[in-house]
């Protein structure tokens, strides 16, 4: 007598199961890592831009005087920008035009006036002629985890 099996056995589909299972477990580990690092890397990119951005904004003040227009400003405000105390001008124009988003989260603004660390935030504060912009890209805010402090002066 012949017999006739078609289909698979119990263990075969346990088996089976068991590898899906195992190849899950390891692709969700490979995805929290990936997006934390694009997060971290955002932040650095968001805070190298911002620098980048706020020496051009004030060289067009410089080079345009107080008829220029920066930062996103809508009328001149390179009068207001320069001087002893343009920085805290400058700094409050660039956080009201920012459009950016914290990685972290994304219900809060990438960029902020303020002097502390926070984490996913490139702060910004301005005093005198200088404009400080430094940045956190993980939740411990200290060494390794802080995109240094840059400053910009304004002539």
């Amino acid at each position: 007598m012949k017999k006739n099996s078609k289909g698979f056995t119990l263990i075969e589909l346990l088996v089976v199961v068991a590898i899906i299972g195992i190849l899950a477990a390891v692709g969700v580990v490979a995805y929290n890592g990936y997006t934390s690092s694009a997060k971290k890397n955002a932040v650095k990119t968001m805070h190298a831009q911002t620098l980048k951005y706020v020496s051009a904004e004030v060289q067009k003040c410089t080079l345009e005087g107080s008829s220029g227009k920066a930062f996103g400003a809508s009328s001149a405000n390179c009068g207001q920008i320069s001087g002893n105390t343009g920085a805290v001008k400058a700094v409050t124009d660039l956080v009201a035009n920012s459009t950016d988003k914290n990685p972290y989260d994304s219900s809060e603004a990438a960029i902020k006036n303020s002097t502390s660390y926070v984490e996913g935030q490139v702060s910004v504060s301005g005093s005198g002629k200088v404009i400080t912009i430094k940045s956190c890209y993980v939740t411990a805010c200290s060494g390794d985890n802080i995109s240094g402090v840059s400053t910009v002066t304004i002539e």
